[in-house]
């Protein structure tokens, strides 16, 4: 079961807020509530008020508690989500433009290295409306033993969310051995996320896989992307983290990301 509270951290600034009305989206939809968390630290001067006008402003979502610290960012949130499986993390993080940046950044790069469950990450384009009718789950991989860590996960979300359920994978448009024997990469794929009866397999080529991977999810339209974070994507081996901030900078749904290690 896909957990049913959903721990917003909030540091004050408008940009952090954006994860608000995204995860009031999915816990109307799933019978979630909302935990909303901030600390003085780099936050609101007085985040037990701050936190009390963000629920007031916002008095249609399930907001459950509040929950304010002097601790760290990572260390406040670490502590709320504790070891319950039933807990996750929705917040924003700014996605640093294609390839060149290999990291999450900040808070969010923290928790998804330093934790082996999924996150719900929020860039600046996703929409509140994104769970919008006839939406996808789409998960992005490349066949490895890390990337297919995502697929439970996806099954999950997408029967929680009712969403039918897409994987994909990118190749280089020259990679002609590839292209001759796609349906060897596409079975592969299928097998993992239930089948052929329980989603759809594709393969995609371009030599930016981040915007192939942003371009097809807007065509099927995807409600939420599912990535994990450090596997590669392709021949090209392109690290799958910059490949994560890169969709994230694209992408008009939230991303659910795990940790590609054990």
């Amino acid at each position: 079961m896909i957990p049913k509270t959903y721990v917003v951290p909030l540091d004050g600034s408008p940009f952090a807020e954006r994860a608000v009305p995204v995860a009031g989206a999915l816990a109307h939809r799933v019978g979630a509530e909302l935990l909303l968390v901030s600390t003085t630290h780099r936050g609101p001067l007085d985040p037990g008020d701050y936190l009390a006008g963000v629920a007031d402003r916002y008095p249609d979502l399930p907001v459950g508690g509040l929950v304010h610290t002097d601790d760290l960012p990572v260390d406040t949130i670490s502590k709320v989500v504790g070891e319950s499986d039933d807990r996750i993390v929705v917040m924003t993080s700014h996605g640093r433009g294609r390839l060149r940046w290999s990291m999450l950044g900040s808070t969010a790069e923290d928790l998804v290295r330093h934790t082996d469950r999924p996150i719900l990450i929020v860039g600046r384009h996703c929409r509140d409306d994104f769970l919008i009718p006839d939406a996808h789950m789409f998960a992005c991989v490349d066949g490895t033993e890390a990337s297919e860590r995502i697929a439970p996960i996806a099954r999950e979300w997408a029967d929680a969310l009712g969403l039918p359920l897409d994987a994909a994978m990118v190749i280089s448009p020259l990679d002609v051995e590839s292209l001759e024997h796609a349906q060897t990469l596409l079975d592969p794929i299928a097998r993992d996320f239930g089948g052929p009866e329980r989603a759809h397999a594709h393969l995609l080529t371009s030599d930016y896989v981040a915007g192939a991977l942003a371009d097809f999810g807007t065509d099927l339209p995807a409600a939420m992307f599912a990535m994990s974070s450090n596997a590669r994507v392709g021949l090209r081996r392109v690290a799958f983290g910059s490949v994560t901030m890169a969709v994230l900078n694209l992408a008009s749904c939230p991303l659910l990301v795990t940790h590609g290690e054990s």
